[in-house]
């Protein structure tokens, strides 16, 4: 009798874990073909990397009209930045044709200040903020689109042109 008990109960072990493993696979299967997308839940982030004189504090992804990334990037340094340039690489290759997307340089000759229009001002100030626009070519609303985000900046008066590279993740609104 306590035979049939024991043979029960590995039967019923064997059942749940059949049922437990097709659920995972399922649940696999939807991950893997971007059916469900568990990073929509997460909140946005934009990291610039490298040296610390660069922040990333805003962002919006725009897919009405003409689809862009917004970055509002601040110079946390202590020299004001004249050249500014920021690229960034989708790495699902969902939201830009090839591996390089778009460029934008913001601040350099053309006299492009944060706050005034002030036509001497041609660099970034400390403590400002710089609206980097980029344009996309295909912005899939709520989509997520996460990417590496690669600055180059150089300072006011200065010689070498210093490098970061972060990630961006942002949802398409």
């Amino acid at each position: 009798m306590s035979y049939k008990k024991g043979q029960l109960s590995i039967e019923t072990m064997i059942i749940y874990g059949l049922v437990i493993l097709v659920a995972l696979s399922v649940i696999g299967g939807l991950l893997y073909f971007n059916i469900i997308d568990l990073g929509s839940y997460l909140p946005d982030k934009c990291d610039v990397g490298g040296s610390g004189d660069l922040k990333c504090e805003e962002m919006k992804f725009v897919a009405s009209g003409a689809p862009t990334i917004e970055l509002g990037i601040r110079n946390i340094g202590q020299k004001p930045i004249e050249l500014l340039t920021v690229t960034i690489q989708d790495n699902s290759g969902v939201h830009f044709p090839g591996e390089k997307l778009s460029t934008s340089t913001v601040y350099n000759t053309n006299n492009v200040c944060p706050i005034t229009d002030d036509p001497d001002c041609v660099s970034l100030p400390p403590g400002e903020i710089a609206k980097v626009v980029i344009p996309t070519t295909t912005a899939l609303p709520g989509k997520l689109l996460r990417g590496t985000l690669q600055t180059q900046y150089k300072y006011k008066d200065g010689a070498i042109t210093q490098e970061s590279t972060g990630s961006l993740r942002v949802k398409a609104s």
